[in-house]
């Protein structure tokens, strides 16, 4: 073994147990913790991938919807470099590792998103935390600042004082009011009602390119909820559109039981007897959540696009994933989302809004979104940039 691996097992400290016969706690919702000396070598995976011998070295087994499945905290000897497997057949993303420097780490990297996990709460899987939502209301609170700065810069820019307070401030009302969120049976308690609850209403109007903040009123908000005020089974929580796409009504976006992004029960197009709608508007949703199923959150979200991404064949330039890999060829929900997760977690959960917001306000913060006196300008169909050379713009780095 490397020299620089044995000093780290040699001072490594291990969490106590609670008594001396039960294993240590985990070392993360997502790694159970070292394995036994006569585990440590991975010999299986570096044949697979037709690594050097003893060149894999397996940290941890998996936790989560990946305990037992032959997956695990990989780190590579010859990088020093670790990546996270869930499961057995997603080997492929990391390997050859020169291929896919995206997703290998150094360990300290890796260390540092579990804690900040632990820092959110989550030792153990939640949908969502409390402190979650406090930093994706921050992240709002960044960006509606950052579109108000560029706004204050115009030429004869509008007034953003608060007649209240008689201060530059956002308005004192929440972007949705708890009860227009009844009308559209937005779940209590979920993310989604507690995010548009807590952040303040900007007074622009437009937060990224063609998005509009949501209608504050019960017939405008309902109206915009093609799914929240469906029949759903106890354990769903339902998409809701945070912002929906300006004149999306008039470009609707076909789903069909191939094209569908949406595979719960609840909203799968499996047959023509379903309540789901089969057009629906553009806009930014949160993700549809199974409450009870295993690393699934409420914090995500799905873009949906008037337009299909990455069109074509052969293509090398386009919309990428966080894992650097091309979004799958005709989709239309895929920007700024994950792929494969090098930190822990299954491919399928969303990316979290509270980085999406991040993102738009460094394109507002870096002149590549233009501000107007109603807020971001453009339209939906800005976001094809995502399909040409700048593409980078429309990347959010790896994360858990």
């Amino acid at each position: 073994m490397a020299p620089i691996w044995l000093a780290f097992l040699d001072t490594a400290m291990i969490p106590p147990s609670d008594s001396p016969d039960q294993f240590p706690p985990p070392l993360s919702i997502f790694a159970w913790g070292l394995p036994t000396p006569d585990g440590l070598i991975e010999e299986f995976v570096a044949d697979l991938q037709d690594q050097p011998v003893d060149s894999l070295v397996r940290l941890s087994p998996v936790g989560l919807s990946g305990e037992g499945s032959g997956g695990g905290v990989i780190y590579h000897q010859s990088f020093h470099r670790v990546a996270v497997f869930m499961h057995l057949d997603y080997y492929d993303c990391g390997f050859p590792v020169e291929d896919h420097l995206d997703i290998w780490n150094p360990l300290e990297t890796v260390l540092s998103h579990w804690i900040d996990l632990i820092q959110l709460g989550k030792v153990e899987w939640r949908l969502y935390s409390e402190a979650q939502v406090t930093t994706c209301v921050s992240a709002w609170d960044r960006l509606c600042w950052a579109i108000k700065a560029r706004i204050s810069q115009l030429p004869n820019p509008p007034s953003l004082i608060s007649p209240i307070s008689g201060i530059d401030a956002d308005n004192p009302e929440p972007l949705v009011a708890s009860t227009v969120l009844d009308a559209a049976s937005v779940p209590d308690p979920s993310f989604a009602r507690s995010f548009l609850t807590r952040a303040r209403r900007p007074r622009f109007h437009y937060i990224a390119p063609g998005l509009l903040l949501p209608p504050a009123d019960s017939s405008g908000f309902v109206a915009a909820q093609p799914f929240a005020v469906l029949p759903r089974s106890q354990h769903t929580a339902p998409l809701v559109c945070l912002f929906p796409a300006e004149g999306g009504d008039q470009r609707p976006i076909q789903l069909t039981r191939t094209t569908t992004p949406f595979l719960l029960l609840d909203y799968y197009l499996m047959s023509t007897d379903t309540l789901t709608p089969s057009r629906v508007s553009a806009g930014l949703y949160t993700a549809a959540v199974e409450r009870n199923g295993l690393d699934t959150a409420e914090d995500g979200f799905r873009l949906l696009l008037p337009f299909t991404l990455n069109d074509g064949w052969g293509r090398s330039v386009g919309a990428r994933r966080s894992d650097g890999e091309l979004a799958d060829r005709g989709s239309f929900a895929d920007l700024f989302q994950h792929g494969f997760k090098p930190f822990g977690g299954d491919y399928y959960r969303p990316q979290r809004l509270e980085r999406l917001l991040d993102c738009w306000r460094k394109l507002v913060e870096e002149g590549v979104w233009s501000v107007g006196p109603k807020g971001v300008e453009g339209t939906i169909d800005t976001f094809k940039d995502a399909k040409l050379d700048r593409w980078e713009d429309y990347y959010i780095p790896p994360t858990w």
